[in-house]
């Protein structure tokens, strides 16, 4: 444990904020999608298709936002105190919803396809 005196290096601090900014630009980046997907694709594959994607994304969007302050505060915490930083569960989390969102777009514009 550091003394009660010194404060951690700021780089890590200036790096942590800046990772916080990079899931907070993705989670923006989620709901845009959900707004182009719900603007642009009104009719994906079945009527509720394109609902269900804009949905999906947007609700992805909040808790990719959500799960990032979190992690930021919780790597504070351990920088602060000069611990480890905590194992994240976030990227795989994030990289497997975003798949399934991939894999039901992939099949609505299947069904849309054979439909023609």
């Amino acid at each position: 444990m550091p003394a009660p005196d010194s404060h951690p290096d700021y780089r890590f601090t200036l790096a942590n904020e800046r990772t916080l900014l990079a899931w907070l630009r993705t989670a923006l980046a989620l709901v845009a999608g959900g707004v182009a997907v719900a603007t642009y694709a009104p009719d994906l594959g079945a009527r509720w298709g394109s609902a269900a994607v804009a949905l999906a994304l947007v609700l992805l969007g909040l808790g990719v936002a959500l799960a990032g302050y979190r992690r930021w505060r919780a790597n504070e915490a351990a920088i602060e105190d000069g611990r480890r930083l905590p194992a994240s569960w976030l990227a795989p989390a994030i990289s497997a919803a975003v798949a399934a969102v991939v894999v039901v777009v992939a099949v609505l514009v299947g069904v849309e396809l054979v439909q023609r």
